[in-house]
């Protein structure tokens, strides 16, 4: 009997243990699996442009583009065709998403609640090393530490039509 109350004691010890365990962190490559950017090249379906989410080419009339929301979801941007892409992150915050094949590369926004499609110079490769992502009335400088690392610290400048400047510290993960 007293065997038997040991051995009930010793499985609920062992099923609470089980229940105590933290939740796992999020790899680079989960994040860049998340966000479809796994390595293989994806053509993003262009969202539909009345609906809510879709992201437009300027700052919306008003808003004050240095100041940067979280970026949410993004399933009315297009991003174009991709072979990998880069989020920086302000505080566990995504800011800015993007994506970009050899060639081309696009970054978005949220500023003002609404999302905002940036151009950016150069292709994947200026993506992952740091680059200027633009659209009407901002322009964004992300400069990431060196290294190959798929996470690495990051400064981020965010420039309005005017001139006026937000610098933003964080990290540049990209997959």
């Amino acid at each position: 009997m007293a065997a038997g109350r040991i051995s009930i004691l010793a499985l609920n010890a062992v099923m609470l243990a089980g229940c105590s365990e933290p939740a796992a962190q999020e790899t680079a490559d989960d994040f860049a699996n998340r966000i479809g950017a796994s390595g293989a090249t994806v053509a993003v379906v262009q969202g539909d442009a009345s609906a809510s989410g879709a992201a437009g080419a300027q700052v919306p009339q008003g808003t004050d583009a240095t100041q940067l929301q979280l970026v949410g979801n993004i399933d009315g941007v297009d991003l174009g065709t991709r072979t990998g892409g880069c989020t920086f992150q302000e505080v566990g915050r995504e800011v800015l998403v993007t994506a970009g094949n050899a060639e081309n590369g696009k970054g978005a926004i949220r500023v003002g609640g609404a999302l905002v499609t940036l151009d950016a110079a150069g292709g994947i490769g200026a993506i992952r090393s740091g680059t200027t992502f633009s659209a009407q009335g901002v322009s964004i400088s992300v400069a990431p530490t060196a290294g190959n690392q798929a996470k690495r610290e990051a400064n981020m400048v965010v420039t309005d039509a005017a001139g006026v400047t937000q610098s933003y510290s964080g990290d540049w993960i990209c997959g």
